[in-house]
């Protein structure tokens, strides 16, 4: 009797190992459909200087895909995988038309029609087609890395994560409403609509809501995301917000943000942006 038991337990989990590998395996190779566009009506206001500071500071893309475009590693841990970010230089993007790489950074969607892998297209969701391209613009403008992209490995959380719909990261064109148009993009101003374009790359990390908790996808070694919500916290004033921002050291507890924030990429924010993603987070409560 405890011999049918264990083996019916056995075999439970075996189909379950199965389902998960399967379900994995559609995933990779499923196609997307996105709604039609076309550039011709933001041509003329894509900037160069722009898209480099997009890429650089504000999307943060530079974390992944490194200063030179070449791609540089984001993770190397046995349960969730060793994962890169891919190669975006010239040398890679050739082959690529502008609709297509703004397609990959807004929709999460590859050339090939399938979802791109470990890539937070939620967090750009929110980009103008005028910013996007702006990106695409600097992309081309670089030099050439003349390397393939790594391949990137996936353990066994990472799998199971995914197929129980828990790492939104993994296969972002599944998460992502494909029938949706670009947003409009509001004045670069010190304003509670400039805060919160600018806070949607947060989301990743910090939740729809910004609330903070564990990140989705995430190394189990990071600590979780931090409410943003501020104005639930009164121990948070601009002037600290914006020491914050200058220095990476949290004027509370006195100590560097631990990692995955990205710190470095912090500090490079301007008066202008620093306000308005204050007056943003601000307008926040818990309620």
């Amino acid at each position: 009797m405890l011999k049918k038991g264990l083996l019916g337990i056995l075999i439970i989990i075996l189909l379950f190992v199965f389902f998960v590998f399967i379900k994995f395996e559609l995933n990779k190779v499923k196609k997307f459909n996105v709604q039609k566009f076309d550039l011709q009506d933001v041509e003329s206001i894509a900037d160069v200087e722009l898209g480099k500071r997009i890429y650089e500071v504000r999307a943060g893309c530079i974390d992944c895909h490194g200063e030179k475009l070449d791609g540089k590693m984001v993770m190397d841990n046995g349960a969730i995988g060793t994962i890169y970010g891919s190669n975006i230089s010239p040398y890679n993007l050739k082959s690529w038309t502008d609709e297509e790489v703004v397609r990959a950074i807004r929709y999460g969607v590859h050339k090939s029609g399938r979802s791109l892998n470990f890539m937070p297209s939620f967090d750009f969701e929110e980009l103008s087609k005028g910013d996007i391209l702006s990106v695409v613009k600097y992309l081309r403008s670089q030099p050439e890395v003349a390397s393939e992209s790594h391949q990137n490995s996936f353990g066994p959380i990472a799998r199971l994560m995914s197929s129980l719909g828990k790492m939104p990261i993994m296969f972002p064109a599944k998460e992502m409403d494909l029938k949706k148009g670009f947003s409009e993009k509001p004045l670069e101003e010190a304003s509670v609509a400039f805060g919160k374009y600018l806070a949607n790359t947060c989301i990743g990390c910090h939740g729809k809501n910004l609330m903070g908790g564990p990140i989705p996808g995430g190394d189990p070694s990071w600590p979780e995301a931090g409410d943003l919500r501020f104005g639930s916290n009164p121990e948070w004033t601009q002037e600290r917000f914006t020491e914050l921002m200058k220095t990476g050291i949290s004027p509370i507890t006195k100590k560097e943000l631990r990692v995955p924030m990205p710190s470095w990429l912090l500090i490079q924010y301007n008066a202008t942006e620093t306000e308005a993603l204050w007056l943003y987070l601000s307008s926040l409560n818990s309620k």
